[in-house]
């Protein structure tokens, strides 16, 4: 075995063996970047971070802005429309959604990263818990 294969190993096991998933969590991702939903496991019948919601009415965007997603949270949970949510069906994986809006969610201390991409029916959204679907193996940006 040569010292370039051995640095190889070393790095694998020092970043706990997730040297793709490492990288792609340091990736500055921004609104408009496209995120790619991989196929369902199938050991698994549904996604660990991925969610799809849906709303009965449209949004109203006059207060978003296109270019940093900033008000797209607050436009389409803004409660003026009845909204279901459920883990997001293996049919719409295999797939690249575009980010809508990239948000910070606090709950009990801990930070969530949450990434909003749009579907092709304007009533639906899909959330993406970043690090959850990133440790699952669940997305990769595109």
């Amino acid at each position: 075995m040569d010292k370039n294969s051995i640095k190889l190993i070393l790095l694998f096991i020092l970043l706990g063996g997730y040297p793709m998933a490492f990288a792609q969590v340091k990736k500055n991702i921004r609104v408009g970047d496209y995120i790619y939903v991989k196929p369902c496991k199938p050991e698994h019948e549904d996604f660990n971070g991925i969610d799809i919601y849906s709303r009965t009415t449209s949004i109203i965007k006059s207060h978003v802005d296109s270019i940093t997603g900033d008000g797209f949270y607050e436009a389409f949970f803004d409660g003026n429309s009845s909204i279901e949510g459920k883990r997001l069906p293996c049919i719409m994986s295999n797939r690249k959604y575009k980010i809508a809006a990239l948000q910070e969610v606090e709950e009990e201390g801990k930070i969530r990263r949450i990434a909003i991409c749009y579907t092709s029916y304007h009533l639906n959204v899909i959330w993406i818990e970043i690090d959850v679907a990133l440790k699952s193996n669940e997305i990769e940006f595109k």
